[in-house]
């Protein structure tokens, strides 16, 4: 069977999205009987005339035991047929594959520089991440180095293709059907609302609390579920509850499928993955409307705001939190419609892409 190379950032071994959704595929192809090796560089970007000073750190590294980067994953459960090759940095570090797969815009330029026989190459683009630099000339850059782009979201193969100047294959994320689903009735919930937690300031987490603060002056029962893989950073009010580094179980049933509403005002997206959990789950899902979140969302399924939108987005949570038929229907909506993004049909795409360069526009 065909072997595949998945090239990751090293890992501080907490959950993130896009980690996550590459460790469902490479479960899913080890399912399937492909060879998959999960190789986490021990610097972000390798450079081979830093070699022998970046196997020294290492080796000196590993005698200190820190706690980043992490040497497993503990928080996913991987196939125990997957070998994880954690602190790659040299391209000899990388095994034999059919094809290796760069998953973060810092990983594109160590796989460009891969030797043949590390696997045909790939680059799967989850967002436009533009985190990871000073500049967005970086990060188009990795988008022009000759690898068969992968991207996520038909915003993202839009913005790719227009600097690239080369097709890209689109493969639409996918949510866990056997983690999501509806556990609790929708009519039975309290005035509850989920809110991710996250450190990256587009995500709008403090935006998403101002909001919601606004909220509870005129819903006083309501309450908050926050959540994510990082401490807040400021002390929350009483009716604020944070759950640290959530199961998907505690997701599907403490978080998203006890709330009525889920707000995601993220001003950038490159799919928006808690998005279809929490749909999935019956919340109903009040966002932001850019590109990323409307790949999956629309005013029949969920409820779209202008990101700039503070009142905007208190008013349409006020509404639906005092109109439980209208918040029934798009919850009833919400969850019908992201059925069809099945790990599955995505992981049939994806070996497609691999290996039959079928799904190329």
């Amino acid at each position: 069977m065909k072997k595949v190379n998945f090239i990751l950032p090293a890992t501080n071994d907490k959950p993130i999205g896009g980690y996550k959704i590459v460790y469902q595929y490479a479960n899913e192809l080890s399912r399937r009987g492909y060879t998959v090796t999960i190789n986490f560089l021990f610097r972000v970007i390798p450079k081979t005339s830093c070699f022998y000073l970046e196997r020294l750190k290492r080796v000196k590294w590993r005698l200190k035991k820190p706690a980043f980067p992490a040497q497993q994953v503990t928080w996913f459960k991987l196939d125990d047929k997957i070998r994880i090759n954690p602190n790659v940095v040299g391209y000899d570090d990388v095994p034999d594959a059919d094809v290796v797969i760069g998953t973060a815009a810092v990983t594109a330029e160590y796989v460009k520089a891969l030797p043949d026989r590390a696997g045909r190459k790939f680059y799967f683009i989850q967002s436009y991440e533009t985190w990871w630099y000073d500049n967005t000339e970086s990060l188009e850059a990795t988008y022009r180095l000759g690898m068969t782009n992968i991207v996520i979201s038909k915003d993202l193969k839009q913005k790719v293709e227009k600097v690239s100047g080369l097709p890209v294959a689109y493969l639409p994320n996918f949510y866990d059907e056997q983690e999501f689903f509806i556990e609790q009735p929708i009519r039975s919930r309290k005035n509850t609302v989920a809110l991710l937690n996250h450190i990256q300031e587009s995500k709008r987490t403090k935006f998403g609390l101002d909001v919601l603060k606004k909220v509870h002056q005129e819903v006083p029962d309501l309450q908050v579920e926050l959540f994510g893989a990082y401490q807040p950073v400021e002390p929350l009010p009483d009716y604020v509850h944070f759950t640290y580094q959530a199961t998907p179980k505690q997701l599907r049933s403490e978080i998203y499928g006890s709330s009525k509403v889920y707000l995601m005002p993220s001003v950038l997206e490159g799919w928006g993955l808690t998005g279809t959990e929490a749909m999935a789950s019956g919340a109903v899902l009040v966002a932001s409307r850019i590109g990323g979140i409307i790949e999956y969302a629309n005013d029949a399924n969920s409820v779209l705001v202008d990101p700039d939108d503070l009142e905007g987005f208190v008013h349409e949570i006020v509404d639906l939190l005092r109109n439980d038929e209208r918040l029934f229907k798009i919850a009833t909506q919400g969850c019908r419609s992201v059925r069809k993004y099945t790990l599955e049909m995505a992981t049939n795409r994806l070996t497609s892409i691999l290996f039959e360069k079928s799904e190329l526009s």
